[in-house]
């Protein structure tokens, strides 16, 4: 279902609203509709005669006038714009809400500076839309309307309708340039989200680029981008001025008309000198927003390319979601049971599970080994349902994962992913990331079993000392512990570490998977891992080679078998020398 145009279901939703704005503006569009006719009278008593205290009479007039058409346009501006923040915080909120509802395959489709670029700039035209598309809109059509009426029906209808004849043109002239403003436009969204793209991969990359000497050649790639948003957004300015300029043009001969023929009028008597000056104060008086009208336009056009480019974020449907007639289950205790299972990526015709079949009973632990490509962390994502698995090959406690609503599975796995992001806040509140307003006592322990209790309290903030982007103040093996307290905390039902010790030394690791023996006890583990001495002490374990289970048992019988297992196992320790440190003869 696609959804409505933002601005107009906007406008609907707060309709008394803009009504009442509208009704304040147009109070103050009459107000300066007045000050025309008191400088006419003021004209035809020059003429006549006028007295010092007609003068100060008029004068005071235009004083009271003036305050009072700027006390209404103020007041109607401030909350019109106001509306229109609303409708900038509306949008940012959706946005960000559908974000989070879609998967992880669509971000990682996404380049950053694209997203930043709907996040920000998108949005920001909408608000430009709401503020000076909505401002100018009202007070341009009723002081052209109110002011013509006047010049019409009090001046000289043949002379009003003589200094309208070029108007017109300018019905012409949008219509002309509505596609190309509104094509450039797009162009230079694009173009920004791709400047964006380019300075968050460098500074993302910084050590690489250093490392490799690629300063130069990032500089140059930059350049040709920063170049590709100069070239559009010329052209973009080159439309709107172009626009712009000819507006005014055309108001120019409609002022043009008016001074010549009405000066004719005058001459003649047709009209008097106060109505001359009036109408050419009318005239003046409607320079602006006619002028406005092309800006207008210009961010209406604007306003409709960005709004195609948001709802098409917005009617994008998530691929993981939960079903319609779905509902909470009874408390997950842990129990895994895989059928069956093959899998295939959006795409891709070859399969990267095939026919996967396991049993992890309550409470036990499984191990996932295989090189890289072999389909562990697919694995692992389809039983976290980052993707849909195909309905009848996962079962947990007895319930298809696909009937089990997304927040309470995903509430009842503790996940250590490979890549171990932390946020730019505390080391105490990205471990307790979670909503379970966790305490002091809690963040210390699980940083305990993680084994990073000791390099926090080195820090001179402890648990409140604040991270970079990222994590980045933190060592690679230091952000994997803090990721692991951050599982822990929960204290799930299952536990799931996609090769979460990668980073840290066979020493680390032996005191981590000592503590964590007592966090496993009655929970549900799955550990993937290149390195077989983290997962030695599994109840079972599998291996995996391209998609499919080609080993499964216990450590001691794989070693039995002297299969896959065992020989990868004895070149790993062989290669460390693990083996006689351990005590493995």
């Amino acid at each position: 279902m696609k959804s409505k145009p933002l601005f107009k279901e906007h406008l609907m939703n707060h309709k008394m609203q803009y009504v009442f704005g509208a009704v304040l503006l147009s109070i103050s569009c009459l107000l300066q509709l007045v000050i025309p006719q008191l400088l006419g009278s003021f004209a035809d008593l020059v003429q006549e005669g006028i007295t010092a205290g007609q003068i100060l009479s008029i004068a005071l007039w235009i004083v009271v006038v003036g305050f009072l058409a700027a006390f209404f346009r103020s007041t109607g501006r401030i909350y019109l714009f106001r509306l229109a923040r609303l409708l900038e915080k509306h949008i940012r909120k959706r946005l960000f809400m559908k974000w989070e509802s879609l998967p992880s395959e669509y971000f990682g489709k996404q380049r950053i500076g694209d997203l930043m670029s709907h996040a920000v700039n998108d949005i920001n035209i909408m608000r430009e839309v709401g503020m000076m598309g909505v401002f100018s809109t009202i007070e341009a059509t009723v002081l052209i309307g109110v002011a013509i009426a006047a010049m019409a029906g009090t001046v000289h209808i043949g002379l009003t309708l003589l200094v309208l004849l070029p108007l017109p043109a300018l019905t012409y002239l949008a219509y002309r340039f509505r596609g190309e403003i509104e094509q450039r436009t797009t162009l230079v969204q694009e173009a920004v989200g791709q400047l964006t793209s380019r300075v968050q991969e460098f500074v993302a990359g910084i050590r690489v680029v250093k490392g490799y000497v690629q300063e130069q050649p990032e500089m140059n790639k930059f350049k040709e981008d920063n170049r590709n948003n100069l070239e559009t957004n010329c052209k973009l300015n080159k439309s709107n001025s172009f626009f712009t300029a000819i507006s005014s043009a055309i108001v120019g001969v409609s002022y043009l008309l008016s001074v010549v023929f009405g000066g004719l009028l005058v001459m003649r008597g047709s009209i008097g000198m106060g109505d001359f000056v009036a109408f050419n104060t009318y005239l003046t008086m409607l320079v602006a927003p006619v002028e406005n009208l092309g800006k207008v336009i210009n961010i209406l056009q604007r306003g409709k390319a960005v709004d195609v480019r948001l709802r098409h974020i917005l009617d994008t449907e998530p691929a993981v979601a939960d079903a319609k007639d779905v509902h909470s289950v009874e408390e997950m205790r842990g129990a895994i049971n895989v059928k069956g299972l093959t899998f295939h990526y959006p795409g891709q015709k070859r399969a990267a599970l095939d026919n996967i079949h396991l049993n992890v009973p309550e409470g036990s632990s499984l191990a996932i080994v295989g090189k890289v490509g072999s389909g562990k962390t697919t694995l692992v994502n389809l039983l976290l349902r980052l993707y849909n698995p195909p309905r009848g090959t996962i079962v947990i406690d007895g319930h298809d994962i696909m009937d089990i609503p997304l927040r309470q599975l995903r509430e009842s796995v503790g996940f250590v992913p490979q890549e171990h992001m932390l946020f730019s806040t505390t080391i105490g509140k990205n471990i307790a990331f979670h909503p379970g307003g966790y305490g002091q006592e809690h963040i210390q322990e699980a940083a305990k079993v993680a084994q990073v209790y000791d390099n926090i309290v080195e820090f001179p903030g402890k648990f409140d000392t604040s991270l970079g982007e990222r994590g980045v103040s933190l060592s690679g093996g230091q952000r994997q512990r803090v990721s692991i307290a951050r599982a822990l905390i929960k204290e799930p039902a299952i536990l799931v570490f996609d090769d979460s010790l990668s980073a840290v030394d066979a020493e680390t690791e032996e005191r981590i998977l000592e503590g964590l023996k007592k966090a496993m006890k009655g929970r549900t583990t799955i550990i993937t891992s290149h390195r077989l001495s983290a997962i030695r002490h599994a109840d079972q374990i599998v291996v995996m080679d391209q998609g499919r289970i080609v080993e499964r048992g216990d450590h001691a019988s794989l070693m039995r078998r002297g299969g896959l297992y065992a020989s990868t196992y004895n070149k790993q320790t062989m290669k460390t020398g693990m083996e006689g440190s351990l005590g493995y003869s």
